[in-house]
């Protein structure tokens, strides 16, 4: 059977083209035998149609190697916006051409301002929302949207950036008959670069007058809400608390060890961004090589009541568990706290606060640990301590994804990670004041369902409501 041209299938269409502020209408393109599947329906348009529409979406013929097509009058064979002439100019609104163009050799033909008032390329190419792999002379770059979409991704199912990538390649071409450009190590580090930027600007660095350079250790980490912070959600006369309500102000945090998250051995001198602005604390124990280090995992420290990890709470380890590693991670999470009095829990902690050759022959007994049991201490209440071991179900999945990536690069890819699991727990943390009297209200309903009685005119919930009022007028 002929192909019909698109005359009887194409209706006229009203095209808003944003940024032109005008309208184009396209009327029975008769001579259309450009197709491209990721818009329009995949109806046919001419050249001029075709050009018109992609001035905003040059990368629809780069998404997939078939994506936009031409009819030949027997077969659709594969064409290219470049082919057809579409060119981004960068560095001016939309529609308007440069005088002095700078042209750049790339898969998608792009031009430069090269006007005397022209920003960096760099720049030019950050405000049409395509990110550079690198400063002085781009030649490669990703769209925001796929950082975006690959950040997201690996923040919910660990996905590593070799898995994405070839993904990526294999929208291009699923037949592994087209040769792909390999730019997996540029994209590695433009994910890298992303992560970074997007921690600082979630911490208001934007327009930091002290520049990035400003930001302090542990800053840009997402801190817990409810552990007792003095001069955030502590009363100023906090220290003055009889004793026996001093508990009310104690820090509980939980310390262990993940071997899960171990690393193959590669240089050390992979530097990271940031690090030590987060979460990530570098150390390698000075008895280890500082040039090729194996790590055989992490080690961590939480809230031990709500399992957020701790600002400079995560360190490598080099084999095993070793005290000094864990000492280190410890103290650098509690740098800066002032509360007067802590509370730690650590599987190992009969052993880990005397030298271990000495309690060696009487650890792990019954007479040894009891002494340790939170249920004797005073002022922890019921606190497990073992939010820890649930934290590391989260972040264990990101293993595969960082065991081959160098030692920068994975503190920055679980910094990220991290930032996330901790501020999602957060968004789940507190209730209102509305939504803890609105379950009271449904509690007190159901039991007069069931029969029983108010001995008062007044409810509990209405009573502590009360309280709270008079509290917040005092």
């Amino acid at each position: 059977m002929d192909w019909v041209p698109c005359r009887q299938e194409y209706l006229d269409s009203l095209l808003f083209l944003e940024g032109r502020g005008e309208a184009l209408v396209v009327t029975r393109c008769v001579s259309g035998v450009y197709r491209c599947n990721d818009c329009l329906g995949g109806v046919l348009l001419c050249c001029k149609c075709t050009l018109a529409i992609h001035e905003n979406l040059p990368l629809h013929n780069i998404l997939s190697k078939f994506c936009m097509s031409v009819w030949t009058g027997q077969m659709f064979e594969h064409a290219s916006l470049r082919g057809l002439g579409l060119t981004v100019q960068l560095g001016h609104p939309v529609y308007q051409k440069c005088p002095v163009p700078v042209y750049a050799s790339s898969s998608v033909r792009v031009t430069f301002c090269g006007c005397s008032n022209a920003p960096h390329h760099c720049v030019q190419l950050l405000c049409w929302r395509w990110f550079p792999s690198t400063v002085l002379q781009p030649k490669s770059c990703a769209t925001f949207e796929v950082l975006h979409q690959y950040q997201l991704l690996s923040l919910s199912s660990k996905i590593s950036i070799h898995h994405f990538y070839n993904m990526l390649e294999r929208l291009t071409d699923n037949t592994g008959l087209v040769p792909v450009p390999n730019k997996y190590k540029s994209f590695c580090q433009m994910v890298r670069e992303w992560r970074h930027l997007k921690m600082l600007k979630r911490a208001g660095h934007g327009n930091d007058p002290s520049s990035v350079l400003g930001t302090a250790s542990g800053e840009l980490a997402v801190i817990c809400p409810a552990c007792p912070e003095p001069g955030v959600n502590l009363p100023e006369e906090w220290m003055n608390t009889p004793e026996e309500e001093r508990f009310l102000y104690d820090g509980i945090y939980a310390i262990d060890a993940n071997f899960c998250l171990k690393n193959h051995a590669r240089s050390s001198v992979d530097p990271g961004l940031g690090t030590g602005w987060a979460y990530f604390r570098s150390f390698v124990c000075l008895s280890i090589s500082p040039q090729i280090s194996s790590l055989t995992g992490i080690g961590a420290v939480v809230c031990a009541r709500h399992g957020l990890l701790r600002p400079n709470g995560i360190g490598d380890l080099q084999k095993g568990e070793r005290f000094c590693n864990m000492d280190y991670i410890m103290f650098s999470s509690l740098q800066g706290t002032k509360l007067g009095r802590i509370t730690i829990s650590y599987d190992i902690f009969c052993q880990w606060i005397t030298k271990l050759h000495c309690q060696l022959p009487s650890a792990h007994k019954p007479e040894g640990h009891a002494q340790f049991s939170l249920n004797w201490m005073p002022g922890v209440g019921r606190t497990d301590g073992e939010g820890i071991e649930r934290d590391w179900s989260g972040i264990n999945p990101a293993a595969n994804s960082t065991k081959e990536m160098g030692s920068g690069c994975r503190h920055n890819t679980l910094d990220d990670i991290w930032s996330d699991l901790n501020y999602r727990k957060i968004m789940t943390l507190n209730k209102s004041q509305a939504q803890i009297h609105l379950e009271l209200i449904e509690m007190e309903r159901d039991s007069l369902y069931h029969g029983s009685v108010s001995l008062h005119n007044v409810s509990a919930s209405a009573f502590v409501i009360m309280g709270l009022d008079i509290e917040d007028t005092q």
